[in-house]
């Protein structure tokens, strides 16, 4: 691929959300504007977090039982809270209490073609794109595939 930065494909219209969000305010986000997932801001715009569908299914998933080994007995977990528990439990947490905070972030000036490398290495579907550090957009595997398709497909 060209030299092409990452800023150019970048989408700006962010949407994003306060570290003191609950799940309940991410949810109603993502549904209305159609998203899998968020960063999460602190109050200077820096990325802490993100998260996405993935982290909230499987805070709702049913766990299989688990094995305790405590050397002198043996206890069986069970899950045993009913869905609509875990969705109650789920609307009041902190956003925090989710989120991924070790979040893999790219730099404005990254080109498009390392931004490729790390969302397939790390098989994720977005990453936050940073200018000295804060938020100042997202860019997704079909923002690559629409630059690809547009400047090499359409013009041969």
């Amino acid at each position: 691929m060209s030299s092409k930065k990452i800023k150019d494909i970048m989408q700006t219209d962010v949407y994003s959300v306060p570290y003191k969000a609950t799940v309940k305010e991410v949810l109603e986000l993502m549904v209305e504007k159609e998203v899998s997932g968020v960063p999460i801001i602190d109050d200077e715009n820096f990325v802490i977090g993100f998260i996405s569908d993935g982290d909230i299914m499987k805070f709702i998933a049913k766990q299989d039982p688990r094995i305790i080994d405590m050397t002198s007995f043996i206890t069986v977990w069970y899950d045993t809270e009913t869905f609509e528990k875990k969705l109650d439990d789920l609307m009041s947490l902190n956003v925090m209490e989710l989120a991924t905070t070790k979040v893999v972030s790219v730099d404005e000036d990254f080109e498009i073609d390392e931004v490729a490398k790390i969302l397939g290495k790390k098989k994720i579907k977005k990453v936050p794109v940073l200018r000295d550090g804060r938020l100042v957009g997202v860019v997704n595997r079909s923002n690559i595939i629409r630059y690809i398709v547009s400047n090499r497909l359409l013009h041969k």
